[in-house]
């Protein structure tokens, strides 16, 4: 009986058929690679654990034979395991790793199970490394040496969280992404900046004109693209969730404060703007408001982001429409196409959206592709869309 089947692939198919080896290290970190194993089954991988003697003096052997489903390789035998599963396997990941690993790695020192697996993949298949070690350890000018002497090998290595002293492994989502992002990798050295959530327009220092987006669609895409290689940044507005801990992500508030940074989009390859931008702002007053006696607002239009960015930006841009009507979207996406020279536009029949589902049309020069289901599920329509134009 396997005790991985039933979680295999729940989350997703990102990981089916890849086969990823697990280096466990002697750190207090050990313990946390029952939940790393399941998380990466749970996006369809299989995991072979393999142990330095030191890990087990932290986490024991039946704990990651329950989390992978396979016994774990604590030594090297006659069966040459290190051969055969850097010839099987697509991935080796490292977590947590250590100062003394990371340094046996650099200079080629194969002498416990998993820096002769490290040695065996080195050149020929992915690395990824999730040190963990106290912070005085991870900033010793030596063991920074030897993480950029991995790094110029084309070892990935995530910085750990400093933390109480501690330079503390990775959380397993960021962990679990990076190897999705290694082994997905066709946007990999591809610049892509998402623009979502709700702008805020201040009517005073306290109270402003926003909308009801959450944020969820723009959230959804950037971990997408991020999932497949991208060198993602998100920058988010107003949102009701947080965005992943894994994505680089800086904040906006007005439409006036996105068009001030153009400048700084010019360098990416794709902007993708799902962002719910006010069509309106006001003239702020100072301080609040008294709330004592009736107040009118006279809205002013705002800029139009679009094509202000399309003055400065010359790279892959979509947008986005949403309305009520399908045929009003459609007509609308069509002059946008040609105003702004976009891809395509993803339009949002407004009366068809969930908290976590939704309805979009992916609207080309040309065709359109429909579809309906989660914001993550559309966000991977609107990759395919991007990579393979089918619209």
């Amino acid at each position: 009986m396997d005790p991985t089947s039933r979680i295999r692939g729940i989350k997703s198919s990102l990981l089916k058929g890849k086969k990823i080896v697990l280096g466990i290290t002697g750190s207090v970190s050990a313990e946390e690679t029952v939940k790393l194993s399941r998380e990466l089954i749970r996006h369809g991988a299989e995991v072979y654990p393999v142990m330095s003697q030191e890990s087990l003096r932290i986490i024991t052997k039946t704990s990651l034979q329950f989390a992978a489903g396979r016994e774990p390789i604590t030594e090297i035998s006659g069966l040459t395991e290190h051969v055969i599963l850097e010839d099987e396997c697509d991935l080796m990941l490292i977590a947590p790793c250590s100062a003394n690993t990371i340094s046996k790695i650099a200079h080629g020192i194969g002498d416990t199970p998993v820096t002769l697996f490290a040695l065996t993949f080195l050149g020929s298949k992915p690395i990824l490394i999730a040190p963990a070690m106290s912070e005085s350890m991870w900033r010793n000018p030596v063991i920074l040496e030897n993480i950029g002497k991995l790094r110029s090998l084309g070892v990935r290595v995530l910085d750990p969280k400093i933390e109480e002293g501690k330079a503390k492994l990775q959380d397993n989502e960021t962990i679990v992404a990076n190897t999705i992002a290694m082994l997905n990798d066709f946007l990999k050295n591809k610049r892509v900046l998402v623009i979502g959530g709700g702008s805020e327009e201040p009517i005073d220092d306290v109270r402003v004109i926003t909308n009801r987006s959450t944020g969820r669609t723009s959230i959804e895409i950037a971990r997408v693209f991020f999932y497949h290689g991208g060198d993602v940044t998100l920058l988010l507005g107003r949102s009701e969730i947080l965005p992943p801990p894994y994505i680089r992500t800086m904040r906006f508030s007005t439409v006036e404060d996105l068009v001030s940074r153009i400048d700084y989009m010019r360098d990416f390859d794709l902007i993708i703007v799902p962002g719910a931008l006010s069509d309106f702002t006001v003239k702020k007053v100072e301080g609040k408001i008294k709330s004592d006696k009736e107040l009118k607002i006279d809205l002013i239009p705002s800029p139009k982001f679009l094509e202000e960015l399309r003055k400065e930006y010359r790279g892959d841009l979509i947008a986005f429409k949403a309305e009520f009507d399908d045929e009003r979207i459609i007509e609308e996406a069509r002059k946008m196409i040609s105003k702004y020279s976009l891809r395509f536009v993803v339009g949002n029949n407004l009366s068809q959206v969930r908290e976590n589902e939704t309805s979009i049309m992916i609207i080309g020069r040309e065709k359109i592709k429909r579809f309906s289901g989660s914001k993550f599920d559309a966000a991977m329509e609107i990759l395919r869309s991007y990579v393979r134009p089918d619209v």
